[in-house]
C-alpha cells in the first residue's frame, strides 16, 4: 500500500521548483548549524541548485545540494574508509552526489562526523564520534536533509534513498538492518559489512606477509608480473580470452613456478603470494577468513602494494582498525601485522565489532517496510574480500525463507573483473549506475534481473545476471 500511494503521488505531482529566494531564506532545522549562508548556484556543470553547508549533531560536516527542478527524491551518500573528509565534488557513483543532483535529486555528502585521513582512527577515542560514524549518522542526516528539503520545496521527499560503496556499503547494510524504515531504497556496494573479519583478520594477515621491518616484501612493480601469470592460466576458464577472470574459484595457480623463471619472483616472494590466496589461517592451520581471488592483481597494485616511499592504503587502514580495537580494550597497539591469534582476541574482547559490523542476516523488518536493497560487489576486489558478502546473502536467504523470497527485497550482483568501488577503473566493462536500477525497482516495481555493464570507451555493453 505504501508503494502504491507513493506511485500515485509521483504520477500526480509535477516537478517541484526551488528559487534563489527560498534558498537564501533557509533557516536550519533543529540540530543543524549552518557553516555559511545558503547560496544559490547557477547552472554550469550541475543544474542550478541551492547549496547548504552545515554541521549536524555538532560533529557531522555536510553539504547538501537541492536542484531548482526537484524530482521529489532524496539521497544520502556514504563515505569511504574511516571517512574524515567532505568530498561533495567527487565524481562517479561511489559515495558521491553529483550524478544524482544531475537527475533532480536533493542529495547530501558528509565527512562521517570527524576530520582525519581516511585510514586513521585516532578520532574514535571519542565514543560519540565512533557511534556516529558506525551508524547514527544515518538517521541524523536523513532527518536533517528531509527537513531542509521541506523548507526549500514546501514538502518532504516522496522517496528516500541511500547509496554508498566500501564503508558506504557497510552503512547501507547497516541501514537495512538497524533502521529498516529509514529508506525506500538502498544501494550497497563493496560493503565492508564484516569489518572485524575483513579489516581485522584479512588486513592483519595481508600486512604480516607483505611487510617486513617496515619494508615491502612484494614491491608494487611485481604485481604486474603476477597479474600476467594468473591471466595466462585462468583467463580462458570461462571459454573467453578477454583479459578477465569470470570464474576465479576455478583458478588454481602454483606461484612457486614464478620463482623458477628469469626475472621472476624470489622464493620468499612466491611463498608470500601463495599465502595471500589460500585463506587466512589461525595457529592450527584452520582457515578463519577468505583471502584474495585470482583476477584481483590489477587492483592489489593500488590497495595492498607498497613501495619505499608509499604504504598501501589497505595496510594503513588495517593498522587503523587494529589501533581502534586496542584502544577499546585499553591496551597499547602492537606493530603492524599482528598475529591472527592477537586479532581474534581483540575482536572477541572489544565492543567495537558489535557497533560497527553489519552482519545481521534478518532482513525481514526491512522487507515488511517495503524497502529494496541492491547489493553489488567486485569479484576482483582485493581490499574487501567478496566471499563474505556472498555468504551473508545465503544466510539472509535462509532467514527470509529462501532465495526467491529474499529477492523480493534484496538482490545481489557479483561483478567479474571489477575491483573496489571504481577507485581504479578495470580493464573490462565495469561501469554501471546502481541508483538507476534501484530507482526503477522502488518506483516502478521493475526488479533488476541483471545490471547493464558498460566499457569505459562506451563501445561495448554486457548484461550481468543477479546471483
Amino acid at each position: 500500500m505504501r508503494r502504491f500511494l507513493c506511485l500515485l503521488a509521483l504520477l500526480a505531482s509535477p516537478l517541484v521548483h526551488a528559487s534563489p529566494e527560498s534558498c537564501v531564506a533557509l533557516q536550519p532545522p533543529a540540530g543543524v548549524r549552518l557553516e555559511s549562508a545558503p547560496r544559490w548556484v547557477p547552472a554550469d556543470r550541475l543544474p542550478a541548485h541551492c547549496e547548504v553547508r552545515g554541521i549536524a549533531a555538532e560533529k557531522i560536516h555536510f553539504l547538501m545540494r537541492l536542484p531548482a527542478e526537484w524530482q521529489g527524491r532524496f539521497l544520502l551518500a556514504g563515505c569511504g574508509g574511516f571517512c574524515g573528509e567532505l568530498l561533495p565534488d567527487k565524481e562517479g557513483y561511489s559515495n558521491t552526489i553529483n550524478f544524482a543532483v544531475r537527475r533532480g535529486y536533493a542529495a547530501i555528502a558528509h565527512d562521517g562526523g570527524h576530520q582525519a585521513p581516511s585510514w586513521d582512527t585516532a578520532w574514535a577515542r571519542d565514543a560519540d564520534a565512533l557511534d556516529i560514524w558506525a551508524h547514527r549518522l544515518l538517521p541524523i542526516l536523513t532527518e536533517a536533509g528531509t527537513s531542509i528539503a521541506k523548507s526549500i520545496y514546501g514538502r518532504e521527499p516522496r522517496y528516500k534513498y541511500f547509496s554508498g560503496c566500501s564503508n558506504g556499503g557497510r552503512l547501507g547494510m547497516m541501514a537495512a538492518q538497524r533502521y529498516p524504515t529509514l529508506f525506500d531504497g538502498i544501494a550497497a556496494g563493496a560493503s565492508v559489512a564484516d569489518l572485524s573479519g575483513n579489516g581485522g583478520l584479512w588486513g592483519s594477515w595481508a600486512t604480516s606477509r607483505l611487510m617486513r621491518d617496515g619494508k615491502p616484501v612484494l614491491p608494487t612493480e611485481r604485481w604486474k608480473l603476477i597479474r600476467e601469470f594468473v591471466l595466462q592460466r585462468c583467463d580462458a576458464l570461462d571459454g573467453k580470452q578477454d583479459g578477465r577472470i569470470d570464474a576465479p574459484r576455478e583458478c588454481k595457480v602454483d606461484f612457486g613456478a614464478l620463482a623458477k623463471t628469469p626475472d621472476g619472483l624470489t622464493t620468499e616472494q612466491a611463498a608470500t603470494v601463495q599465502s595471500l590466496y589460500g585463506g587466512v589461517q589461525d595457529a592450527s592451520g584452520r582457515i578463519v577468513f577468505p583471502a584474495l581471488e585470482p583476477g584481483s592483481e590489477f587492483f592489489a597494485e593500488v590497495w595492498l602494494a607498497s613501495s619505499v616511499d608509499r604504504t598501501g592504503w589497505g595496510i594503513l587502514a588495517s593498522d587503523g582498525y587494529r589501533r581502534l580495537l586496542s584502544a577499546s580494550v585499553d591496551e597499547p597497539a602492537t606493530g603492524i601485522g599482528a598475529p591472527i591469534a592477537t586479532m581474534q582476541s581483540l575482536i572477541a574482547r572489544s565492543k567495537v565489532p558489535a557497533l560497527t559490523d553489519a552482519k545481521n542476516p534478518d532482513l525481514r523488518p526491512f522487507a515488511r517496510s517495503g524497502g529494496k536493497l541492491l547489493i553489488y560487489h567486485g569479484l576482483a576486489d582485493p581490499l574487501v574480500i567478496p566471499k563474505p558478502m556472498e555468504d551473508y546473502y545465503d544466510r539472509a536467504a535462509q532467514k527470509s525463507g529462501g532465495k526467491d523470497t529474499l529477492r523480493r527485497t534484496a538482490r545481489m550482483f557479483m561483478v567479474p573483473g571489477w575491483g573496489h568501488c571504481w577507485e581504479r577503473p578495470s580493464l573490462t566493462a565495469d561501469d554501471f549506475d546502481p541508483l538507476a536500477a534501484l530507482e526503477s525497482w522502488v518506483e516502478r516495481g521493475a526488479a533488476p534481473s541483471f545490471l547493464e555493464l558498460r566499457s569505459r570507451d562506451g563501445k561495448s555493453t554486457e548484461q550481468l545476471p543477479m546471483r
